[in-house]
């Protein structure tokens, strides 16, 4: 240690001896840095820190990208499949996409996500099934997912499963899937639990878009205004809706909230 450190600095040095975790040496370090000499010797030893506290930053970069796993959502909504090991995860996730999982009668077949998409009515779902061994890293995709497909084959297996989303802390919407359950009701139950609403957009005097706008249960014309370009909220004068307003084609404002399947026509001056 250089001569005429401050008592600053070897209070933090002490932290940063005693300290326990990662963060807690991190946090020791940046103070020893504020707190370290000015003079030549001083430059030294800041320099020496600063090596350590960039070794320990890049340690804890290192153990959060283990932890997590991003999938690219493709589609409008993402939604993970979770149930216990053959509980038929791959068996829904090949009937209702295109995947073609492994499936086997041996338990843990699925060792990594799969992933799939489905139609529900032109809004495009992506299905991730989940591994049953609920590895942190694999749940972290559940976590930034919008909502969770419970499947089970008895009603101790729910309980199971919601036991597991408690103690990991999943905090996400979730639909209850029986294996025998029919595919179209399914489909169905999934889009309730999405509270997704789809609009379609149309120009004056054309045909509305085949592609569906989706957007949150709740959505006002601005939202679906900015959702379509940031200068149909710059310079909007009025809507007007088919569906859910009185009349068709009613004179709306940019408040006015949206329902499911309402034609939408967004006027600019």
């Amino acid at each position: 240690m250089p001569a005429n450190v401050t008592v600053e600095y070897v209070k933090a040095q002490e932290k940063y001896l005693n300290a326990k975790t990662r963060e807690e040496k991190i946090a020791a370090l940046e103070e020893m840095i504020r707190e370290a000499p000015s003079h030549k010797g001083g430059e030294n030893l800041r320099k020496q820190l600063k090596q350590r506290l960039a070794k320990l930053k890049q340690e804890k970069k290192a153990k959060v990208s283990r932890k997590s796993l991003m999938i690219p959502k493709e589609g409008d909504a993402q939604v993970c499949i979770l149930g216990l090991t053959q509980s038929g995860k791959s068996t829904l996730l090949s009937k209702l996409t295109n995947a073609r999982p492994k499936i086997s009668g041996h338990p843990f077949t699925t060792a990594k996500p799969e992933i799939g998409t489905f139609d529900f009515e032109g809004v495009k779902i992506q299905l991730i099934e989940i591994p049953s061994s609920f590895k942190p890293v694999f749940m972290s995709i559940v976590q930034s997912s919008d909502g969770v497909i419970l499947i089970y084959r008895s009603e101790d297996e729910l309980k199971q499963l919601k036991n597991i989303l408690s103690n990991l802390r999943v905090k996400k919407s979730f639909v209850e899937i029986k294996i025998d359950e029919k595919l179209e009701k399914i489909k169905n139950d999934i889009w309730s639990m999405l509270n997704l609403i789809r609009v379609y957009c149309k120009e004056p005097g054309k045909k509305p878009e085949k592609k569906a706008l989706v957007l949150k249960k709740g959505s006002t014309v601005e939202d679906a205004a900015e959702k379509v370009h940031k200068d149909f909220v710059k310079y909007f004068k009025f809507a007007r809706v088919w569906g859910s307003s009185k009349y068709a084609g009613e004179k709306v404002g940019s408040d006015y909230k949206l329902k499911d399947k309402d034609v939408l026509e967004i006027h600019m001056g």
